[in-house]
C-alpha cells in the first residue's frame, strides 16, 4: 500500500501531525501499540502560560496555547467527544518572595492578560495558603484518557492506525533514503514520534534526550468539594469533572527508573506534599497509581526535522511534559515544513544538534572502529 507518510508513535505528537497531514491531503499509516511506560495516557493534559520558579511566560505559549484551544475544541465537535476544559489554575504561594513575584509580574504588560486576581491568605477553605495565592488566566485542562482513546477509535474508523509494535528491522530504504517500506506499506516519508523510546532509535538516539518518569496518584477525599480550578502548589491538583471529591494529583520526577512500576517511594512523595496543600486533609483513599515516562530533552526543547543524512526520515518528538500545550501548533507548523518547505522554528529544528551530537557521535565510531 502506497502511503505519503509512515508515522511512528500515536501519542499526542503523532496523533497530531497524522490529523494535520491527512487534514492537508495525505495519506499515512500510524503505527500505535500500547506500550508499557506511555506517558500520554497519565498526563496531566495543562495548558500552563507562566510556569518555573521564576514565573516566566512559557515557551511559544503565545502563539502555540492559543492554537492548541482551538484545536481541542474542533476536535471535540470530530470526534464527538468532550475532553477540553478551560480552566483558571489557582497558584498557591509558597513564600513571600513568590507573592512578590507575582506582584510584579501583574504590572508588566506582556502578563496582563494571564496574571489574575491576587486572593489573600486564608482565602480558600480547606488550604494552607499563608501567602495568599493568585489565579493564572487562560490556561486550561485536556483530559488525556478520554482524548486519546477518542483519536484511537477515530484513525481505526479512518483505517490509520495499526495497532503493532514498529520493528527497525523490518524497515529498508535506500542509503540516502526517498523511499521505505514496511511490510506491505511504502511511502516517500518517515516520521519518528515514538516518545522516550526515541533514546532506543537507531537513527535518533544521537540527540540529547533526558526522559523523565513521572507518576500520578488518582484520590478521593473523605471532607469537602474540591473547586473546579486546576490547582498548584509544588504538585497539581484537578478535579474530576464529575465528582468534587475525586482528583489526580502528582507529579514526580525520576531519570533514573525509566519503567512503568509505580513506586512505593512516589506514592509517598505525593501524599507527603498534599500535607503542604490542604490545611486538613482528612482521609484520602487512594483510587489509581499511574506512571509514564516524559520524552524530555536536554535543552527543553521538542527534536522536530530531518535526518541529517537520511532524505525523507524526520523526528517529530520531544516535546515533554508540554505536549498537550504544543503539539497542536508545532504539528501545523511541521506539516508546513514537510509539504510546503516552510523553515522551521530554530530552536526546535534538530539541526541545530548536528555538530555537537550526530557528528561526534559519527566521529567516536569511526576511532572505535
Amino acid at each position: 500500500m502506497l502511503v505519503d507518510f509512515i508515522i511512528v508513535g500515536s501519542g499526542i505528537a503523532g496523533s497530531c501531525i497524522a490529523l494535520e497531514l491527512v487534514g492537508r491531503g495525505a495519506k499515512v499509516a500510524l503505527f500505535g501499540a500500547r506500550l508499557e511506560g506511555e506517558a500520554c495516557p497519565v498526563a496531566a493534559g495543562v495548558i500552563n502560560p507562566i510556569t518555573g520558579k521564576r514565573l516566566v511566560k512559557s515557551w511559544r505559549s503565545d502563539t502555540a496555547h492559543p492554537f492548541a484551544k482551538n484545536f481541542y475544541k474542533e476536535l471535540e465537535n470530530k470526534l464527538s467527544s468532550h475532553f477540553f476544559h478551560e480552566r483558571k489554575i489557582l497558584q498557591i504561594c509558597i513564600s513571600g518572595e513568590e507573592r512578590q513575584l507575582w506582584r510584579e509580574r501583574s504590572s508588566l504588560p506582556d502578563y496582563a492578560k494571564l496574571v489574575g486576581e491576587e486572593l489573600p491568605a486564608g482565602a480558600l477553605n480547606g488550604f494552607s495558603d499563608p501567602f495568599g495565592s493568585r489565579f493564572i488566566e487562560n490556561s486550561a485542562w485536556v483530559e488525556p484518557p478520554l482524548l486519546m482513546g477518542a483519536l484511537g477509535n477515530f484513525f481505526d474508523s479512518a483505517s490509520i492506525l495499526r495497532r503493532e509494535v514498529f520493528s527497525f528491522d523490518r524497515l529498508r530504504f535506500s542509503c540516502g533514503g526517498g523511499t521505505f517500506s514496511y511490510g506491505d506499506l511504502s511511502s516517500g516519508g518517515i516520521i519518528f514520534a515514538e516518545g522516550w523510546r526515541a533514546v532506543k532509535n537507531p537513527f535518533f538516539n544521537w540527540l540529547p534526550y533526558r526522559p523523565a518518569k513521572g507518576e500520578i496518584l488518582t484520590l478521593r477525599t473523605g471532607g469537602f468539594d474540591l473547586p473546579e480550578h486546576i490547582i498548584h502548589k509544588g504538585k497539581w491538583l484537578m478535579r474530576d469533572p464529575f465528582d468534587a471529591k475525586v482528583f489526580r494529583t502528582g507529579s514526580t520526577w525520576d531519570r533514573e527508573n525509566l519503567d512503568a512500576v509505580s513506586s512505593s517511594a512516589a506514592r509517598a512523595e505525593i501524599l507527603s506534599s498534599l500535607d503542604r496543600v490542604f490545611s486538613s486533609r482528612g482521609r484520602l483513599e487512594v483510587l489509581r497509581s499511574e506512571s509514564g515516562i516524559r520524552p524530555c530533552t536536554a535543552t527543553t526543547r521538542p527534536h522536530i526535522g530531518s535526518h541529517p543524512e537520511i532524505s525523507g526520515m524526520y523526528s517529530f518528538n520531544g516535546f515533554g511534559s508540554k505536549g498537550f500545550a504544543l503539539s497542536p501548533f508545532f504539528a501545523s507548523h511541521f506539516a508546513d515544513f514537510l509539504l510546503d518547505g516552510s523553515e522551521l522554528d530554530a530552536e526546535a529544528d534538530i539541526r541545530r544538534h548536528v555538530r555537537k551530537f550526530f557528528a561526534k557521535g559519527k566521529q567516536e565510531k569511526s576511532f572505535s572502529q
